[in-house]
C-alpha cells in the first residue's frame, strides 16, 4: 500500500487584526506558536508585530517539522527548546488543543505567563492563563498521591510509532520495588476500559501525555504520566 502526506492549508487570510495588535504591542518579547495549517501565514504575523517593535523569540520543539510549530504533546517546558526567556506565548490557530500544551509547559516551569490566542478564522484575540487548566492540574496532584499510596499500578503502553515507550517499564520497576506492576500494551487506548481492572489502584500512561490530563477527568480511576512519576 502507498502512502501520500499531503499538507492542508488554511485558505483564508492569516493576518493580525488592528485590536490583536494593539493588546500585544503591551509587551516587548513574545513566542509564537502555530499548527501546519496556518504556518504558512506566520511571517506575515511576525512582520506585523515587528513593526511594533515587539522582539520575537520561538523555536522548534520536539518532534516537529518546522520551527514555531507546536504539537499537543508538548506539555513540558523542556519540549519547547526556547532559547530565551519571554513575556507572553501567541498561539496562531483555533481550537484549544494546542493552546493548553503552552499552558501545561508554563505550569510545568512554575510560571504563569499568559497565552493568547489568536484565530484568523473569527479574526480575535483571547487572553488565557494557568486558570484555564486549574482543574486539571489539581487533578493531577491528587493522582500523584494516589500512584505513592498504590501497591499495585498498571503501566499503558501504545505500539503507536513515536509513542511506543517500553523501555519505562523497567525504569519504574527499579525506582519503586516496592511496588507490582502490570503492563497492558495496546494500540489504540480507551480510558474508560481501564476500569475493568480493579485490582488496579493507579494506572501510568507512557503514551500520549494528554491521556492522563483532559481524558483523566471522564474517569474515577488514577491516571498519571510517566514523566511526573520518576521526576519524584
Amino acid at each position: 500500500m502507498k502512502v501520500e502526506f499531503i499538507n492542508v492549508k488554511y485558505t483564508g487570510k492569516i493576518e493580525l487584526a488592528k485590536s490583536a495588535i494593539d493588546e500585544l504591542k503591551k509587551h516587548k518579547t513574545l513566542a509564537i506558536y502555530t499548527t501546519t495549517q496556518f504556518l504558512h501565514g506566520i511571517d506575515k504575523i511576525i512582520k506585523q508585530l515587528e513593526e511594533q517593535g515587539i522582539k520575537i523569540a520561538s523555536s522548534q520543539p520536539e518532534r516537529t517539522k518546522s520551527k514555531m510549530q507546536i504539537l499537543g504533546c508538548d506539555i513540558y517546558h523542556g519540549n519547547l527548546k526556547l532559547p530565551a526567556k519571554v513575556d507572553v506565548y501567541l498561539y496562531v490557530g483555533d481550537g484549544m488543543f494546542h493552546p493548553r500544551a503552552l499552558l501545561f509547559s508554563e505550569a510545568d516551569s512554575n510560571s504563569n505567563k499568559v497565552i493568547y490566542v489568536f484565530n484568523p478564522k473569527t479574526n480575535k484575540l483571547k487572553e488565557y492563563d494557568k486558570r484555564e487548566i486549574e482543574n486539571i492540574l489539581k487533578l493531577k496532584e491528587k493522582n500523584l498521591k494516589i500512584f505513592l499510596m498504590a501497591d499495585k499500578v498498571g503501566v499503558i503502553v501504545t505500539t503507536k510509532p513515536g509513542q511506543e515507550h517500553f523501555h519505562y517499564v523497567e525504569k519504574l520497576k527499579i525506582k519503586f520495588p516496592e511496588k507490582k506492576f502490570f503492563t497492558f500494551v495496546a494500540d489504540g487506548v480507551d480510558i474508560r476500559e481501564m476500569e475493568n481492572f480493579p485490582f488496579v489502584k493507579s494506572w501510568v500512561n507512557t503514551a500520549c501525555p494528554r491521556l492522563a490530563l483532559e481524558d483523566a477527568l471522564n474517569t474515577e480511576k488514577s491516571w498519571i504520566n510517566v514523566e511526573e512519576v520518576l521526576k519524584l
